[in-house]
């Protein structure tokens, strides 16, 4: 047995469960189809998951792997207990709730799941399903395909399933029959086959009992009824599942998104495809990039690294894992709002962006007149900026400050920080204050953007830390003295309220 699995009992049967990735992350379900055990969701599939902040859980349902097995040919169970399995398994895990993906007959258990248990639902990926259930459903708008009716009309012999090289050949060449015209790999299904084979049970009882278990009635007609957020990934050469099924999912459930896999038929994402697969499975399950802020900037402060997260999420955001956080195409309006009523103008002067992301606020200063650096802490959002804004005059740099350079010390005339210090806690934020202060030339001007505090509730966990009054004063510890700090509505939400201070740094005294 793998050094992660174990039987846990679930719904009054043993299941082989194996885990990857740690628990306190969102956990994700994997679901195999008819006759596959876990082995399908390959190792380094649910590695990648993991590594992308989930929790990956896979299962051999009833039949399949180490789980529990019964005579060939005499199921007893319906898929309404393979539904009831992923309740009990989910509880005994500990877990109120999952993130389901699920393949072909797993697919149908997820829309039962949704249907029925939508409490234990977090969100629903289908891949390879339809929305008439398992089994290869009639649809005449997107009947399987030619080849695929010929292999059931004339299906080759059962092996002698004593024989380990015959069922392994049995296995690779079905799996054949159900790919697409991306290229086989069949080296790597070969090999996977052996695995199955070694760690079945009874690989006479997974092979075929599954196809004759019942599967009770229908729930195509109550798929509007699911709430739950909703990914298809669906391949379009699927010989069982014309791509039509993945169009008919898409337009029955609310809201749900389609991705096609090119070439690829009724399989668990080959390889080739991982590169769409997991990052969409992981952009779904994330629940929007703040939440994903939140788990990376947990596990970096846990690790001492303070501000190692941002470029973690910025990666992430590339890679299309989550929304790109902080992505504006414009100047924050608080900011372009602050210049129209100065009339400012940066002829012959120098401005800084302080976490500048992804280079709307430099770009504006720039186009004010200002002789313009915009630096941020992560190398992907630094990069993501320069290929932005290709032929701009901003120097965009990847520097830190908690530790800035030395030439930038009283440097510049106009100093921007929006957003930044509120990320991070204290400490370091005192000694991010300090180095922005410590930023602006003698006659110069500091512009401060950052989530309010309400002192009446307490602190949230964060990121962001909204920043208290006091905290907001200590700008104005050092060489500064304040000009103007307003406590006012954000324009876009005015639910929330943000720090607007306006500090300077009075020249010498002659």
């Amino acid at each position: 047995m793998g050094s992660n699995e174990r039987i846990v009992r679930a719904n009054g049967v043993d299941l082989c469960v194996e885990t990857f990735g740690d628990p306190a992350d969102p956990p994700i379900l994997l679901i195999g189809g008819a006759a596959a055990s876990m082995d399908w969701w390959e190792d380094e599939f649910c590695q990648q998951l993991a590594i992308g902040s989930r929790f990956v859980i896979r299962c051999d349902s009833r039949d399949t792997g180490r789980s529990v097995n019964y005579p060939v040919g005499a199921p007893a169970y319906s898929l309404a207990d393979l539904v009831e399995d992923v309740v009990g398994l989910l509880a005994a895990l500990g877990l109120r709730a999952a993130h389901v993906v699920g393949i072909s007959m797993g697919g149908g258990i997820g829309q039962r799941l949704a249907v029925d248990h939508p409490d234990r639902v977090a969100s629903l990926t289908l891949i390879s399903t339809s929305p008439a259930g398992p089994g290869g459903p009639a649809n005449p708008d997107s009947p399987m395909s030619d080849r695929l009716q010929a292999h059931f009309a004339a299906p080759p012999p059962e092996p002698d399933w004593s024989d380990r090289a015959a069922v392994i050949d049995h296995i690779v060449e079905g799996a054949r029959t159900f790919a697409g015209e991306l290229q086989f790999e069949e080296e790597r299904v070969r090999e996977l086959a052996g695995r199955i084979v070694d760690r079945t049970g009874n690989i006479a009882s997974s092979m075929t009992n599954h196809w004759l278990i019942d599967g009770g009635q229908a729930v195509r007609h109550r798929l509007g009824q699911i709430t739950a957020p909703m990914l298809v990934m669906h391949g379009t050469d699927d010989p069982l599942f014309p791509y039509g099924h993945a169009e008919a999912l898409a337009t029955e459930i609310p809201g749900a998104r389609l991705i096609p896999l090119a070439g690829v038929g009724h399989q668990v994402p080959p390889r080739p495809v991982w590169d769409i697969a997991v990052p969409a499975i992981l952009r779904h399950t994330s629940g929007g990039w703040e939440e994903q802020a939140d788990r990376l900037a947990a596990r970096s402060l846990a690790a001492g690294d303070p501000t190692g997260w941002f470029e973690h999420l910025y990666a992430a955001g590339r890679h299309g894992e989550v929304a790109m956080p902080w992505d504006r195409d414009q100047p924050h309006r608080m900011l372009v709002q602050w210049a129209r009523d100065r009339d400012l103008s940066g002829a012959r002067q120098r401005a800084l962006v302080v976490g500048c992301g992804l280079g709307a606020d430099g770009e504006y200063l720039t186009a004010l007149g200002f002789d313009t650096v915009a630096f941020d802490i992560s190398e992907t959002a630094i990069r993501i900026a320069r290929s932005r804004f290709p032929d701009s005059p901003v120097r965009y740099v990847v520097a830190d400050l908690l530790d800035p350079p030395s030439a930038w010390r009283e440097a510049f005339d106009l100093v921007v920080e929006i957003y930044t210090v509120q990320a991070l806690p204290d400490p370091p934020r005192r000694n991010a204050i300090t180095n922005i202060t410590g930023m602006v030339a003698p006659g110069g001007t500091l512009i401060v953007l950052a989530a309010a505090h309400n002192d009446v509730q307490p602190r949230p966990q964060g990121p962001p830390w909204p920043l208290t009054r006091a905290e907001i004063d200590a700008f104005a510890d050092g060489d500064l003295s304040p000009a103007a700090v307003e406590n006012v509505q954000d324009p876009d939400d005015p639910t929330v309220h943000r720090w607007l201070a306006e500090f300077h740094h009075p020249l010498p005294q002659l």
